[in-house]
């Protein structure tokens, strides 16, 4: 019966130890200065993924105004795309940018911003059932061109 308080007694002891001497030790590798491999890494997938989602806009606008899909699938294919981008800007807002690149991290946010515009217009006249507007292609093309030009950047 002792046996089992003193069993008893440890573990709560040693939880939290072992828990601290864990956090410990795994938070020392994550401070310091932010890796710029990895930085430009993360940037690059930033834009390989918005440069996909332009092109999903653009595909199925096109497709729309071309009536060889329903309006309400392509709703959903550019309000997905929309809900992407959004993904994609608060991934790369959390990246901690390296010493020396300030200019680097302002240039894909504002990269980024024009995508996501690009892809809101779309969703809305995609909701209001507008496929026709030749600005919003242009806006998708435009972006598309400049993600694709950055992808080569980082």
């Amino acid at each position: 019966m002792r046996a089992w308080r003193t069993t008893v007694v440890v573990v709560p002891f040693l939880v939290p130890f072992l828990v601290t001497v864990l956090a410990a030790t795994s938070g020392c590798s994550l401070v310091g200065q932010p890796d710029v491999a990895a930085w430009d890494q993360e940037a690059r997938q930033a834009v390989t993924d918005a440069t996909s989602e332009v092109a999903t806009a653009r595909l199925a606008v096109e497709t729309a105004h071309e009536e060889r899909t329903w309006s309400s699938y392509t709703v959903v294919l550019v309000a997905d795309a929309e809900k992407a981008m959004g993904t994609v800007q608060d991934d790369a807002s959390r990246l901690q940018v390296p010493a020396g690149r300030d200019q680097d991290a302002e240039d894909l946010e504002a990269l980024l911003d024009e995508a996501a515009t690009a892809v809101q217009d779309a969703r809305q006249h995609a909701v209001d059932g507008r496929y026709d507007d030749r600005a919003v292609l242009d806006a998708l093309d435009r972006a598309a061109d400049r993600l694709e030009r950055a992808e080569s950047r980082w």
